[in-house]
């Protein structure tokens, strides 16, 4: 499947190629240097140091957010304010400055579903 830059990819595409994203943590360790700063990027995380430890750092902030979708995901995302809902899309890398609440917290939901589709 194609989505077109900028667009959020709907959670049917994403549990499509679910595959890809299954394993060892994303399989880190075999992402080529480019990609990894590109996915620091997508976190919202410093993409200029050596590629060693990005992916280490990668690694911690995908360990993080797993646990923390754990718990969200049996506290409920309603129960967030709307700080913490924003917190918690930033920190799994969507800026939520353009978004309302009702689309942060459906966005968040869809994530917490295919989070623990994810093994």
């Amino acid at each position: 499947f194609q989505v077109q830059a900028g667009a959020r990819p709907h959670l049917a595409q994403l549990l499509a190629v679910r595959s890809l994203f299954s394993g060892s943590l994303l399989a880190l360790h075999r992402l080529q240097g480019d990609h990894v700063r590109a996915l620091s990027q997508v976190l919202f995380l410093t993409p200029h140091l050596p590629a060693f430890f990005l992916r280490r750092r990668l690694r911690s902030h995908v360990l993080e957010i797993r646990h923390l979708d754990r718990a969200l995901l049996h506290l409920g995302p309603g129960q967030l304010s709307e700080e913490e809902l924003r917190a918690a899309c930033y920190l799994r890398g969507l800026n939520s400055t353009h978004l309302g609440q009702a689309e942060c917290r459906a966005w968040l939901e869809q994530w917490l579903r295919l989070s623990c589709e994810l093994q």
